[in-house]
């Protein structure tokens, strides 16, 4: 009976604490996420899953940030707006970077593979000094050199950074990758367009990838598990 007690504790915690997130979300990253979880036909996620597809936006929010994308509801001869499988391309801006994030809902699966590409314009010396850090990580795995551009990848993991060097003028690309587990609120139905499952009242929780915040301050690092 205590290990019942403590496991009801825990989720209702849970739900409470993934509320409170999504509630403190500013009006302008709430409109956007609302926008961006129609295009994926999760307009009825719970507050947990919600609250992770927000994490993947959240760390480029900011620094006078736009945004524009396309899915599949895009262009008067798509003919994909109600497939089994979503996408949701993103473009966003802002004063210190262009970031492209990505994701694709797999209905059947309540899985969302989500694919971040961030573009930084640096100094050639700061990339020239993460070059030569990377290759001295043996974490890292050098995929490709030429006189411009070095691609790097985390040994076993979906990262990828990338310095790129032309004369005085340089930018790293990062690459990550990662799946979200998403359900819809108890109690609300399900929608044919939306999730199929309710969320289970397990300890599972969405994985997320390590926002900006946690990286360098002047270029950021590959994530690590």
């Amino acid at each position: 009976m205590k290990k019942i007690f403590l496991a009801f504790m825990f989720v209702v915690f849970s739900q409470l604490h993934a509320l409170d997130a999504v509630s403190a979300i500013p009006s302008d990253h709430r409109t956007l996420l609302d926008k961006v979880l129609v295009d994926l036909h999760l307009e009825n996620a719970d507050d947990a899953s919600r609250n992770a597809i927000y994490g993947e936006l959240k760390p480029f929010l900011k620094d006078g940030w736009y945004s524009h994308w396309i899915s599949n509801r895009t262009g008067s001869d798509s003919k994909v707006e109600n497939a089994p499988t979503i996408f949701t391309d993103i473009m966003l801006y802002n004063n210190q970077r262009v970031t492209n994030v990505t994701f694709i809902y797999f209905k059947n699966y309540n899985q969302v593979f989500v694919g971040v590409k961030e573009f930084l314009p640096t100094s050639d010396t700061l990339a020239l000094k993460r070059f030569r850090k990377n290759k001295t990580d043996a974490k890292l795995e050098k995929l490709n050199e030429t006189d411009n551009y070095a691609v790097f990848n985390e040994k076993g993991f979906m990262g990828y950074e990338t310095a790129h060097i032309k004369g005085a003028n340089a930018m790293m690309v990062y690459e990550t990758s990662n799946y979200i587990n998403v359900y819809t609120k108890a109690g609300k139905g399900l929608s044919t367009r939306g999730l199929d499952k309710i969320a289970p009242t397990t300890t599972t929780t969405p994985t997320q990838t390590p926002s900006v915040e946690t990286k360098e301050e002047d270029l950021t690092l590959i994530p690590k598990s």
